[in-house]
């Protein structure tokens, strides 16, 4: 998810993802001129799509027999306001402001009565500040003001997770990233992060940072493949409900999932998405305030699919 829920460093994993610190140039020799490449346009609208399901486990319960599957899916829309170009001596880069909206959605399937919500949401605007070279992130800073809620709308539902984020390019082949994110209904507030990008050839590559850590082989331009894990969840409080004790009832809920597997990447212009699938170790349901918590006995396996558009 998480522990850091909607976790804001999944934007930072992104940031990690792509993240370049210097424009491409090209050295030649004519004369004593060197040649540089045109920078790439920035992208201006952004799109993310995503879905996984996880099939049904068993859920531990001493006096229950209870199971369930989930179903998660979200959907992010950003556009970018250049502000200006950026330090003296960076190739291709420039400061946006971003402004967008994020909804996400995780559905349960259960069975035996245990004290869990059918749905948890989030609905929340994007407010955020990049540096952007060669149309890739190398600094954020972002939050996510908005109702974190399972059916009403309601102040006490509100939170604004935020993130910082900083890519830097420690040799040709390697990336690291630093930062830190805050969100109030998490079981800790405030998280630091750490990770990194290692471009080991041409074909491979390995990042690694909360909640995600993949190894990628290249094929081609427009085709990959990956095997890696990641963290699922979200953080939220619940509604007042029949058959939730007092101290259940508007309380606050970090669901997660962890998960391995594989899948292919594909890329055809500013179109990219990715499908795959592997085993879910665990899901947990965790009235971290309350202290109260449920997990699946044993994984199960699960399917996903991603989608990315950049224009």
């Amino acid at each position: 998810m998480k522990l850091l829920p909607t976790s804001a460093f999944l934007t930072a994993a992104a940031l990690l993802s792509h993240c370049a610190l210097a424009g491409q140039i090209i050295q030649t020799t004519d004369g004593k001129k060197s040649v540089v490449e045109p920078c790439p346009p920035t992208s201006r609208i952004l799109f993310n799509l995503d879905s996984s399901y996880v099939f049904e486990s068993d859920i531990e319960s001493n006096d229950r027999d209870a199971a369930g599957d989930a179903y998660s899916g979200s959907v992010d829309f950003g556009y970018r306001i250049p502000l200006g170009e950026g330090w003296p001596g960076t190739e291709c880069g420039s400061w946006h402001l971003r402004f967008g909206a994020h909804y996400a959605r995780h559905d349960f399937g259960h069975s035996g009565g245990l004290p869990l919500p059918n749905h948890i949401q989030t609905l929340a605007g994007v407010i955020a500040l990049e540096y952007i070279v060669s149309d890739e992130t190398a600094i954020l800073i972002e939050t996510r003001p908005g109702v974190y809620f399972e059916n009403d709308i309601a102040g006490r539902n509100f939170d604004s997770p935020t993130t910082i984020g900083f890519a830097f390019r420690l040799s040709e082949n390697f990336i690291g990233v630093v930062g830190a994110s805050y969100g109030s209904f998490r079981p800790y507030p405030i998280l630091p992060g750490i990770g990194f990008k290692w471009t080991i050839s041409d074909r491979l590559t390995m990042t690694a940072i909360f909640p995600k850590a993949s190894l990628d082989y290249k094929f081609s331009e427009s085709c990959g493949a990956y095997i890696g894990g990641e963290y699922v969840g979200d953080s939220v409080r619940v509604d007042r409900q029949p058959g939730r004790t007092d101290r259940l009832n508007h309380a606050v809920l970090t669901y997660s999932e962890w998960r391995a597997g594989l899948g292919v990447k594909f890329k055809l212009g500013s179109i990219s998405g990715e499908i795959g699938g592997g085993y879910a170790f665990q899901r947990k349901f965790d009235y971290h305030r309350a202290d109260i918590a449920w997990e699946t006995e044993e994984g199960a396996p699960y399917i996903k699919a991603e989608l990315h558009a950049a224009f």
